[in-house]
């Protein structure tokens, strides 16, 4: 009797040979790399090598795919990576045998490094637990999670810049429903450049998530994914602007509204009095408690005077996000925005009893106040937490090595 998974799979291979047989082949992104083929199946010698090197016992939808289907090739973004045996050999021994710590829900915060994560440096174990199964182009990949409590699920994330985008684990439950989502929607002629961060539902489903989902993320997520969509009904954009409009969360009003502004013209449709719906939406986020930040800063009405207020509030959590604004509103703001103060902002970060907000505070010294760094050297000699000690090492050796090069580009 073929069991479910089998059944998938078979699937799965049709799927891919009616998209090469077309008489033109869907070109979605990536596809100019493997055409839809997917390159030989692994041996079961050669997967049992790989799991004993590492300790580990692959996630079943997985393993089958690899064994019976195919070992690499056609997949989202530049297709899947080929599983070896000597694969993670440069990591740490034991790395896919430790725990993963991520689980679906909303994406992750912009600091989730130093929450989940052991700083750089001899002993990281960097994205423990999982296996890098796609890249999407510069640092986007996509991981599978190999070991812990979300073993199978997969998620994506930029690993390789600073407010890039935080680990998100995407909705398909095993490696399976995700290849094939991905298949059908290259198939059908979606984006799919970034594989995995829309919804997996029909157009109706998600006007119900956007309209009634607990989640203020996944009803967010469920606006991004309608406007995914190539063609979406009348009644789906009056929902849309409904959110925009009327949502009891000020930054899921804000994110449609971005949204929709930059949606209209592929949907065909109007967009009447964008700034003054923008004025409401600033309001009503300031009127909330506390302030919604996130909102305000996609509006770009977020100012220095929001930011300060909260970088006072004895609750840590309100403290975080301030911080992370601030770094945030620098980094785009005017050359006008009152640079005066940022200094004693800065100081009042890193003198915060948290570490997450202490590392913002060297992360703004880093780009936006090379004044304040006798402040990081001061610190230096006192701070405790590792991910602070390694930023205060990161910024001060680079303001060092900028400083060899001005004294090295003077005229003798």
């Amino acid at each position: 009797m073929v069991d479910a998974d089998h059944v998938r799979l078979g699937r799965i291979a049709e799927k891919l040979a009616e998209a090469r047989a077309k008489p033109v082949v869907p070109m979605p992104f990536g596809v100019e790399v493997h055409g839809f083929v997917v390159g030989p199946p692994l041996s079961e010698a050669v997967v049992a090598e790989f799991e004993e090197w590492h300790e580990v016992s692959l996630p079943p939808a997985y393993r089958l795919f690899v064994t019976e289907l195919g070992g690499g090739g056609a997949g989202p973004g530049y297709g899947l990576c080929r599983l070896e045996p000597s694969c993670c050999a440069y990591l740490r021994s034991g790395h896919l045998a430790q725990p993963s710590p991520y689980l679906p829900g909303p994406r992750y915060p912009v600091d989730w490094e130093q929450r989940h994560e052991n700083p750089p440096g001899p002993g990281q174990n960097f994205l423990r637990g999982t296996l890098a199964v796609a890249a999407h182009g510069c640092s986007l990949t996509t991981q599978l999670i190999v070991t812990g409590p979300a073993r199978g699920r997969l998620f994506n994330l930029d690993g390789g810049s600073l407010g890039g985008a935080a680990p998100y684990v995407v909705e398909d439950v095993d490696f399976l429903a995700w290849y094939e989502r991905w298949l059908d929607e290259a198939v059908a002629g979606y984006d799919v450049s970034w594989f995995g961060e829309r919804l997996p539902m029909p157009e109706s489903e998600l006007v119900a998530v956007l309209l009634s989902d607990a989640s203020p993320d996944r009803r967010s997520r469920a606006g991004v994914s309608l406007l995914d969509l190539p063609a979406i009904r009348d009644s789906s954009w009056t929902a849309l602007v409904g959110a925009m409009t009327a949502d009891a969360d000020a930054d899921v009003r804000a994110s449609m509204w971005l949204l929709l502004n930059r949606a209209r013209n592929k949907h065909g449709r109007r967009f009447d009095d964008a700034e003054e719906i923008a004025d409401d939406i600033e309001r009503y986020a300031r009127s909330c408690t506390p302030p919604d930040l996130r909102a305000l800063g996609a509006l770009k009405r977020l100012t220095f005077a929001d930011m300060l207020a909260e970088l006072a509030s004895p609750d840590l959590e309100r403290r975080r996000r301030a911080a992370t604004a601030a770094h945030e509103f620098w980094r785009f703001a005017e050359t006008s925005a009152p640079r005066g103060l940022l200094g004693d902002a800065i100081a009042g970060l890193l003198r915060d009893p948290d570490p997450l907000v202490r590392s913002c505070g060297v992360a703004m010294v880093r780009w936006f106040d090379p004044a304040s760094v006798p402040l990081l050297r001061q610190l230096q000699t006192t701070e405790t937490d590792p991910w602070v000690r390694f930023r205060i090492r990161e910024c001060l050796d680079e303001r060092s090595t900028a400083a060899a090069c001005d004294d090295a580009a003077e005229p003798a």
